[in-house]
């Protein structure tokens, strides 16, 4: 209790400085523009006018024969598969799957109304009842006569190797970015104004002077999360999983950002730093699942901290977690955390010297 308390006195002070920073707020209102952004860009969004379609045909019908522009600017695009599960495999990034009955062509003949079995992904499942409207008027306006398309309860949760938006990109890119463009100025200006060596001296320790700065860190960090969750609640299939990748991240963050802050003695030295350590953690591990990329890149990409991370919040939005990966997956952070956090401290103490 003792630890906490020190360590708090010493993060709500850094929060409190840190609010009254131009800096620290320009950085926070851009960070919550590029979180809104990110959200509207990488959101699949099912009532666009180009309407992705994957599709099952249990009877080789005819419709994926037809013209697939609708007069109002409409445009279907068909993609076949040759299993209900392939095609759910497919809807990563498409607004529908549909099922054709293998009776399909014979009811269009006998003037029936046919009915479609559509699919759509989990995180549209509050929009159940639109889009069974929107796609039963689209297909029948395509066919010329009335369509059902009945979605019910045929809501598709991604399997942990299939994504579906770059949201868990997204969450890591916002708390990073939170935690380096903030955090590590809160271990500079105690250099820079020799409070430093007067926290050192005090009772605080080193640990509880860093332990406080990630208090401090952790409360921009959560701005972001908190954010970030707001708008991408849909998207959640296991919010324990989900809290636990957000925390993991958090953590590691922080500690990549008070690292910088110990090393790095001026604002200039600090934006020559900050970029290529962001792109060096970020980049390789948005490509680590690209199905180009050649294997010895991905076994390399696959270690990182960062990848193991977004392999994690995408757990949180599948159907489950891979228990062997997401152990391993946990160590590889896990570990990397205290290791970056250790430096920190050593750091710390070799400055009391």
């Amino acid at each position: 209790m003792d630890n906490l308390y020190i360590a708090w006195a010493i993060g709500s002070k850094d929060i409190v400085d840190a609010l009254k920073n131009k800096n620290t707020r320009t950085n926070i209102i851009m960070l919550v523009f590029i979180v809104v952004f990110f959200y509207w860009s990488s959101t699949p969004r099912p009532f666009d006018k180009k309407i992705d379609v994957a599709i099952y045909d249990e009877g080789h019908s005819s419709l994926t024969d037809l013209p697939t522009e609708l007069e109002d600017g409409y445009r279907f695009a068909f993609h076949e598969a040759s299993s209900l599960q392939e095609m759910e495999r497919m809807m990563g990034y498409k607004q529908l799957g549909v099922v054709i009955p293998p009776d399909f062509d014979q009811v269009l003949e006998a003037g029936g109304e046919p009915e479609l079995a559509g699919y759509i992904l989990w995180v549209h499942r509050t929009k159940v009842s639109d889009l069974e409207l929107k796609y039963s008027e689209k297909f029948s306006e395509l066919l010329g006569r009335p369509v059902r398309v009945d979605i019910g309860e045929n809501l598709v949760i991604p399997q942990p190797d299939v994504e579906t938006s770059t949201v868990h990109f997204t969450i890591l890119f916002a708390v990073l970015w939170m935690a380096v463009t903030i955090v590590p100025h809160l271990m500079m200006e105690e250099r820079q104004t020799r409070t430093m060596e007067a926290l050192l001296v005090s009772p605080a320790s080193a640990g509880q002077v860093v332990m406080g700065k990630a208090l401090a860190g952790a409360f921009y960090v959560l701005l972001s999360g908190g954010l970030f969750f707001a708008l991408n609640w849909a998207y959640v299939t296991h919010w324990g999983l989900a809290l636990l990748a957000f925390l993991c991240t958090a953590l590691f963050s922080i500690g990549i950002a008070l690292l910088l802050g110990v090393f790095v003695s001026n604002p200039k030295q600090m934006t020559l730093w900050m970029i290529p350590i962001v792109v060096l953690l970020l980049v390789p591990a948005f490509f680590a699942q690209e199905p180009n990329l050649t294997a010895n890149l991905k076994a390399i990409f696959s270690w990182l901290p960062t990848t193991a991370l977004l392999e994690i919040t995408q757990f949180s939005f599948s159907t489950h977690a891979p228990l062997s990966q997401l152990l391993t997956n946990l160590a590889i952070a896990l570990g990397s955390t205290v290791v970056v956090y250790a430096i920190v401290i050593w750091k710390v103490r070799r400055s009391d010297r």
